[in-house]
């Protein structure tokens, strides 16, 4: 079946909103230390990877959402995601530039799971893309370029440039002779890989182009931009195209079911949008939380949608759930939505620069770094629980007011260089003075 365009750009799909469901039909997934950044759901649907800031890829039974297996490898967040066709591989791409492959063969049965491979940019991994044979991986990032890797020997075959700034997004095309990219310059570009060279453009929408997705049997590409578009176009006449929905919030992520042709949107605002392309049709437009939706995926045969967002936990609803039945709500007390102005400025400083990483009680919680429950006297490198970085572990460094201080004045990559800490620093000295006392009296041991 091929997709019928509108001729008139202006037009929107009909909506056509179906099923009521209770609201208690939605379940919060714990799991993360820190936001959720991605979320994807194996080819045999029994398993779900979801990647957060906390550095950490957890694996999820479908059926009951217990945690399979927890992979460590990145030294930054994990923001993206994809399995390849044939369920072997697992590819995650992280803040620390690199794109981990991981062999579903050798994780089953492992206690401490390696990656297979380390493919290495020079910024963010923004999007990553298996070929439909999973030989081919190919990885977009922020450092402007795309690039192609055999996975028969893990090898570099093509870099590719083009893009006037960071690319978004990645698909193969034409039986792997073709990629599409989306970037932020607007332009959804087509690639020859036998030539590997950009032949032209098929969109060119002025606002940068966050996210896409292709389906080569229906003909379209959709996309979403950072003005709020979400879009479908021809992937064979590209003047023609309809825009599915719109608002003032970007659009951040994308996620298309090729067998029950269900496509999701997800925004800045919380907002989903759910269409049915069988039928040409908005199946669903609702808020879901109050803040980004950074990622979402279906499954369960597209009746099931998993969204992420700014919580360490992933919500997994009814595609079909009534936005009557949906009351957004922000958790009590959540790190991510500190309620500043009651604070303490030590309290507030502590909210800002390192709540979302670390934990003030004995267990680090699973966050991006170490808890900070006894951090004065102690030797950098040796909280219990927490996996460090060969910088850290060979350190002599012991933390009190002056070393703390030191590390928030001239920043981690002086203090504590080859550690995963990201690079902040507190110029003000009336500040950085509250942030040390504050610690010195939250993060004491309890007799």
């Amino acid at each position: 079946m091929t997709y019928r365009f509108l001729k008139n750009a202006s037009v929107c799909i009909s909506f056509l909103f179906i099923s009521t469901l209770p609201a208690f039909a939605l379940d919060r997934i714990m799991g993360h230390g820190g936001p959720v950044k991605d979320l994807v759901v194996s080819p045999n649907d029994q398993l779900l990877a979801s990647v957060s800031f906390d550095y950490s890829v957890v694996l999820w039974d479908t059926q009951s959402f217990q945690e399979s297996h927890r992979l460590l490898g990145h030294d930054a967040s994990v923001v993206t995601a994809a399995f390849s066709p044939n369920g072997r591989f697992l590819a995650t791409g992280g803040d620390d530039f690199y794109t981990l492959i991981w062999d579903m063969n050798g994780i089953w049965g492992s206690e401490d799971p390696s990656p297979a491979a380390k493919f290495l940019h020079k910024g963010k991994i923004a999007n990553i893309t298996f070929s439909a044979d999973s030989k081919l991986m190919a990885s977009a990032s922020w450092d402007g370029y795309l690039r192609v890797w055999s996975l028969e020997d893990m090898s570099l075959i093509a870099e590719l440039a083009g893009h006037q700034g960071p690319v978004n997004a990645v698909q193969f095309l034409n039986d792997n002779s073709q990629l599409l990219s989306a970037g932020r310059d607007g332009h959804i570009r087509l690639w020859d890989l036998k030539e590997k060279r950009n032949t032209r453009s098929l969109v060119r929408n002025g606002w940068g182009v966050n996210v896409m997705h292709v389906d080569e049997k229906l003909r379209f590409i959709a996309y979403g931009t950072a003005d709020g578009a979400m879009k479908i176009q021809s992937l064979d006449e590209n003047d023609v195209s309809v825009t599915m929905a719109s608002g003032k919030d970007p659009v951040l992520s994308i996620q298309y079911h090729p067998i029950f042709q269900k496509l999701a949107f997800g925004t800045a605002g919380g907002r989903v949008v759910i269409a049915d392309m069988a039928s040409s049709s908005v199946q669903n437009d609702f808020h879901i939380t109050d803040g980004p939706v950074w990622g979402l995926t279906l499954f369960d045969n597209a009746e099931k949608l998993a969204v992420a967002g700014l919580d360490d936990f992933f919500t997994t609803l009814p595609v079909g759930i009534s936005a009557d039945d949906i009351e957004v709500e922000i958790p009590a007390n959540r790190r991510f939505h500190p309620k500043l102005a009651t604070m303490d400025n030590g309290a507030r400083q502590f909210a800002r620069k390192c709540s979302v990483c670390h934990s003030l009680e004995p267990n680090y919680k699973r966050r991006a770094g170490p808890t900070l429950y006894g951090i004065f006297g102690r030797k950098a490198g040796t909280a219990e629980g927490y996996t460090y970085s060969e910088a850290l572990k060979n350190s002599d460094l012991i933390w009190d007011e002056i070393t703390i201080s030191d590390l928030f004045d001239h920043g981690p990559d002086v203090v504590t260089p080859g550690s995963k800490m990201p690079i902040q620093v507190i110029k003000n000295d009336s500040d950085l003075n509250d942030l040390v006392l504050f610690l010195k009296i939250a993060t004491a041991p309890q007799n």
